[in-house]
């Protein structure tokens, strides 16, 4: 009989961490409309190297991102700096309300082409549930500038909780006539005044 109430005892531990973790990693049956996978007030790059099909070889870059947060708004801005001076800040897209409000989506992004210095266009993908909205981006004539010293990189940020007003970077570009040193972010004043050029997708909650 002890050793009965022992297993049952054992069980119920089991199953009760079992049922805390999902519904801490927001899985069925506790997910309701969040992001799975992803715990409240997070943020996540997706792994998108295992959904490689015959469209992502005709993009020159993409990437896809998972969050559920309460926030007022939700914007993805594409921004030109020369050197630490911003020369564009443009909305690409966003979404507001008055109050705070559950925003679980994934927000999925490509570059067509096959150069990502002659990119003429972002394309966004915004999925709610089984809702989906698609975005198109014209990236003006002249940002892309002549240098000897390119670089692109995506998802230039850690999985985990979000910081309201912090620039989540989704895809940036660097262009000098030298090479520069390396930064830990390409927001510093230092990494900007380091490249003749600096062009950043990204997406910021408040």
């Amino acid at each position: 009989m002890k050793k009965k109430l022992i297993v049952v005892a054992a069980l119920i531990i089991v199953i009760a961490g079992v049922l805390l973790y999902l519904n801490h990693m927001n899985y069925w049956p506790f997910q309701d409309e969040k992001a799975a996978g992803i715990p409240d007030g997070e943020i996540k790059s997706v792994d998108t190297t295992s959904k490689k099909d015959e469209l992502s070889l005709l993009l020159a870059a993409n990437g896809e991102i998972a969050y559920n947060v309460k926030a007022k708004s939700m914007s993805v801005y594409f921004d030109v700096y020369d050197r630490d001076k911003r020369v564009r800040h443009d909305i690409v897209t966003e979404g507001m309300s008055e109050e705070n409000t559950q925003m679980s989506e994934s927000l999925i992004w490509g570059i067509p082409g096959f150069d990502v210095f002659n990119a003429t266009e972002i394309r966004l993908v915004m999925s709610h549930g089984s809702s989906s909205s698609q975005i198109a981006y014209a990236i003006p004539k002249g940002v892309f500038v002549d240098g000897e010293s390119r670089s692109a990189g995506t998802h230039q940020f850690e999985d985990g909780k979000i910081e309201k007003g912090k620039e989540y970077v989704l895809e940036s570009w660097s262009i000098s006539k030298k090479e520069g040193g390396i930064s830990s972010s390409v927001f510093s004043k230092d990494s900007l005044k380091d490249k003749d050029r600096t062009v950043i997708l990204y997406v910021i909650f408040k």
